[in-house]
């Protein structure tokens, strides 16, 4: 009888977290598209070190800017460096707030040193993956850039100047945009 039990939970966990995972987006085809994107207007923070760090800045983003009056943004990430080539600690990135329109006043007093600046109009290689939860981020990670990574190299891209760029929106969407500039 106990082992009835113990199995019928087994299976319902397997079940579960199987069927957590469909939710997530696992199971879902990644389709790589070609798009030109932009101008987008951003407020960012740069940072040096392990990317699993960032949470820390959009945690702080995601407090200031109401308070600020900011709304209708996106969060956003340039991870400029490969994190399978260079050194945990010399990780390079610009996390913040990407907006559809100019900022015309920037404000000041954030806790972060913020820099205001455009990204023009380009070309991107492009991917939309499911945002459902924390998972959703780690999940799309390793799921979304073997992909768009191959991709890019079948274009003749040069993988190791190559940053790219996720942009969040939780709420309406809820999903994440990767990106890999093509130009």
């Amino acid at each position: 009888m106990k082992s009835k039990i113990f199995l019928g939970v087994v299976l319902t966990l397997i079940v579960s977290g199987i069927g957590y995972f469909y939710y997530l987006g696992a199971f879902d085809t990644v389709q790589v598209k070609e798009e030109t994107l932009g101008p987008f207007y951003v407020l960012s923070h740069e940072r040096m070190g392990n990317y699993r760090n960032v949470g820390e800045t959009f945690e702080v983003i995601q407090k200031e800017f109401p308070e600020k009056g900011f709304k209708n943004y996106k969060l956003f990430g340039i991870y400029k460096d490969n994190p399978n080539t260079v050194p945990e600690e010399k990780l390079r990135c610009e996390v913040g707030a990407l907006f559809s329109e100019p900022i015309a006043d920037v404000p000041t007093g954030f806790s972060l040193p913020l820099k205001y600046r455009i990204i023009e109009k380009k070309k991107y290689l492009t991917v939309d993956f499911p945002l459902k939860s924390f998972v959703s981020i780690f999940l799309g990670i390793f799921k979304v850039y073997p992909v768009l990574t191959e991709a890019c190299i079948e274009r003749g891209c040069n993988m190791n100047e190559k940053g790219s760029i996720e942009i969040y929106e939780p709420l309406v969407e809820k999903k994440t945009k990767y990106l890999f500039p093509l130009e």
